[in-house]
């Protein structure tokens, strides 16, 4: 069965390219005066292979503009037009070099200037991109899409506070568009503005009622507030969206789910990042508390986790893309990704059940990377992850800087293991040159691929500090408190009673995304006092 992508708000996936029409009102240049018949030829050429570009007809798309380049080189739309056609089939260095050339006969056109931005975010030129999308604000302010073009540019490389201006100023100039209002509404929710996200969801909503993205978004921002029997619904809405691409004519489930179901054969499969699928693996032992034969197809690092997690399920990889039939489904009498349990089984706060822990990990290995970690040091053992494994472009304002850990790292006769997953020698280093403390690493272990030694690894230890990511999962899954840092605020909706809905044992900490971390990381740090007390 196919995976699919993460499926929380993407950053910026509502607010993609807005498609910036090739050409803007303008004083024509000596090259497009309509007095010169020649010119005027030209116009019709470019236009005519313009509206066959946007068709679909490429060759007549590219002869068109051949023709005008033939006979002037320097014809700007032509230039233009070709590198769009490049762009289109994917051809990205010829299309930005076609576009300068363009810029360079007319350097001060909006639209060159934003379709150069949307090449470069193909090539993830991310600087570059984002400056050329400023320049096309800079001469043409009151475009809605080239506007919304640089919002989304920014969206895209975590810089959503930047971002919103423009995302608001697009929406002031086409307040009619459901796509602006989407993109406005999905960047108020990566800013911690989640009551003012679901008013734009509205809107967008009202102006395109089967938008999927508005759906998606908004079930996500709602489900996050707590809000779950309004979210759920929405949620199924993700596979209409970019990044999800299983048929939803596969799935079938009767509504609601009967407390009953012994003898009913059920076929449930992963989804989204390592974290959603063990979050969402959470409601399988419901199903077989109600009976049910239950096979899990998941990622192939978390069967060994799983097997031993759901010992009366069984528990196989993905298959081999393509390899499903609807053949293979027949034996089947319901069949759902994991995230379409939501709707089925947790509807409300009160529908979430308390579990000590839902991973077990190998005892044998639990035991002897504890007796491993035992040597590092006394005190409480605390496993420390600071940040996803994106970085770059994406992701990166979620996180502190190791700069920025020192409250926590003070924490008194503590030992620190690292549960970061990626390569990390550099940022370990500079934390014990900086605050004179280690960090150990449990040689041979691979953190990113060996889940089932994490979760041993996790399952050791007395306390763990995680980004929002799956370390954070994990230890939650396996019952370990855990403190929980996210990048914008946690809405006071989602905890109950202060803690993880899917996960008793983690207590979620937010912040304003505009705000420095260095009050969340001094109340990460009381916390961890408070957790380490409380144990005793």
């Amino acid at each position: 069965m196919a995976r699919n992508r993460r499926g929380k708000p993407p950053a910026g996936r509502a607010a993609g390219p807005a498609g910036v029409p090739p050409a803007v009102s303008r004083k024509p240049g000596p090259w497009a005066d309509p007095s010169n018949p020649v010119n005027l030829r030209h116009a019709q050429l470019v236009a005519a292979a313009m509206q066959a570009l946007e068709r679909g007809d490429l060759e007549n798309a590219r002869r068109g503009f051949r023709t005008v380049l033939d006979e002037n080189i320097r014809h700007p739309d032509a230039l233009h037009g070709m590198g769009l056609f490049a762009r289109r089939v994917e051809l990205f260095d010829t299309a930005a070099s076609l576009i300068r050339q363009a810029i360079e006969v007319e350097p001060n056109n909006g639209s060159y200037w934003s379709n150069l931005g949307n090449v470069l975010q193909k090539m993830d030129r991310w600087d570059e991109a984002i400056e050329a999308h400023r320049n096309a604000v800079r001469f043409n302010p009151n475009h809605f899409a080239i506007r919304q073009n640089l919002g989304s540019a920014l969206n895209l490389v975590d810089r959503p506070v930047e971002a919103l201006p423009h995302f608001r100023e697009a929406l002031r100039l086409n307040p009619d568009s459901p796509d602006t209002a989407a993109s406005y509404a999905t960047t108020l929710y990566r800013v911690g503005e989640y009551g003012a996200a679901l008013r734009f969801f509205r809107q967008a909503l009202a102006g395109n009622p089967r938008h999927p993205v508005a759906h998606f978004n908004n079930a996500v921002t709602l489900n996050w507030m707590g809000r779950w029997s309004e979210g759920w619904p929405g949620y199924e809405w993700r596979y209409a969206t970019q990044g999800f691409h299983r048929p939803p004519a596969r799935f079938k489930a009767p509504d609601p789910l009967p407390d009953d179901l012994h003898g009913c054969n059920v076929l449930v499969f992963g989804e989204q990042g390592i974290g959603d699928e063990i979050r969402f693996a959470t409601m399988v032992p419901d199903l077989i508390d109600r009976g049910a034969v239950v096979t899990l197809e998941c990622t192939a690092k978390l069967q060994p986790l799983f097997e031993r997690s759901f010992p009366t399920a069984t528990v196989r990889p993905f298959p081999v893309p393509g390899e499903a039939t609807e053949a293979g489904l027949d034996g089947f009498d319901i069949i759902l990704p994991t995230g379409s349990l939501g709707r089925l089984l947790r509807m409300g706060a009160d529908r979430f059940p308390e579990r000590a822990r839902v991973l077990q990990p190998d005892p044998t290995r639990i035991a002897d990377l504890k007796h491993r970690v035992a040597a590092f040091g006394t005190g409480p053992k605390i496993g420390l992850c600071w940040r996803s494994r994106a970085r770059g472009r994406t992701r990166a304002e979620y996180y502190p800087e190791v700069s920025e850990l020192g409250p926590v790292l003070a924490m008194p006769d503590a030992t620190f293991v690292n549960l970061q997953y990626d390569e990390c020698a550099a940022e370990l280093a500079q934390i014990r040159n900086r605050f004179d403390v280690p960090v150990h690493v449990v040689e041979g272990l691979d953190l990113f691929d060996d889940l089932d030694g994490s979760a041993a690894l996790t399952a050791g230890l007395d306390l763990v500090v995680s980004a929002n990511t799956s370390v954070a999962t994990i230890a939650g899954g396996v019952g370990v408190p855990t403190i929980e840092f996210h990048g914008r605020p946690v809405p006071t909706g989602y905890p109950i009673s202060g803690h993880d809905p899917w996960f008793a044992s983690v207590t979620p900490i937010g912040k304003r995304m505009a705000d420095p971390w260095g009050r969340t990381v001094r109340e990460i740090a009381k916390l961890m006092t408070d957790r380490i007390s409380a144990a005793g």
